[in-house]
C-alpha cells in the first residue's frame, strides 16, 4: 500500500482528448501508447492527462508541476507545460483525507521530427512522479495503380491510435 503521507500520481496518461469539470476528469480515447504518421515532421494534438493524490499534509502548500516529453534517449523534446497549484482541504474531508486532484492539459500541433520511442513526464515539486510511454510509427499510405494515394494526402497523416 502506497503511505497517505507521499503526493503521488494516481493516474498519468495520453488521450485524444480530455477535460476537468467539478472535480473529475472526462476522458476521450484515453491510454494509447501508438501514433502512426505518413510523413515527418508530424503534427499531432493529444491530451496529457493525471490524477494526483494529494495527501493532508501537503494541502495547503504551494507546488510546482512540469510536464515534459523525453525521446529514447532520455533527450527533452521542445514543448513543456508548467504550472503551480495549492490545495485547500475540502470543508467535508475528515481530518487526514487525502485530496484527488484531475488535471488535463491539451498539446496542440506537437511536432514529432521522426519515427521513435517516446515518454511524457510529469515531475511535481522537480521530483519525477510517473512517465507514459509512447511509441511514433512510420506507415506506408496504401497506393492505387500510378502511385495515387487514395483520399489525398489529408487521412495518412491523422494519429491513429
Amino acid at each position: 500500500m502506497i503511505p497517505e503521507t507521499d503526493l503521488f500520481a494516481t493516474a498519468f496518461f495520453l488521450a485524444d482528448h480530455a477535460a476537468v469539470e467539478n472535480g473529475k476528469v472526462y476522458v476521450n480515447g484515453g491510454f494509447f501508447n501508438q501514433m502512426q504518421f505518413a510523413t515527418f515532421p508530424a503534427s499531432a494534438t493529444f491530451t496529457v492527462v493525471g490524477v494526483l493524490n494529494i495527501p493532508w499534509s501537503a494541502q495547503n502548500q504551494p507546488h510546482q508541476f512540469a510536464v515534459h516529453f523525453t525521446d529514447a534517449d532520455g533527450h527533452q523534446l521542445d514543448g513543456e507545460f508548467k504550472g503551480e497549484f495549492q490545495v485547500t482541504p475540502n470543508p467535508e474531508a475528515g481530518i487526514g483525507d487525502p485530496f484527488l486532484m484531475p488535471i488535463a492539459a491539451n498539446a496542440s500541433g506537437f511536432v514529432f521530427q521522426g519515427p521513435g520511442q517516446f515518454s511524457a513526464v510529469l515531475l511535481i515539486d522537480g521530483e519525477e512522479m510517473s512517465r507514459w510511454g509512447f511509441k511514433v510509427n512510420a506507415v506506408v499510405p496504401p497506393q492505387l495503380p500510378g502511385g495515387v494515394v487514395p483520399g489525398g494526402a489529408g487521412p495518412a497523416d491523422i494519429p491513429r491510435f
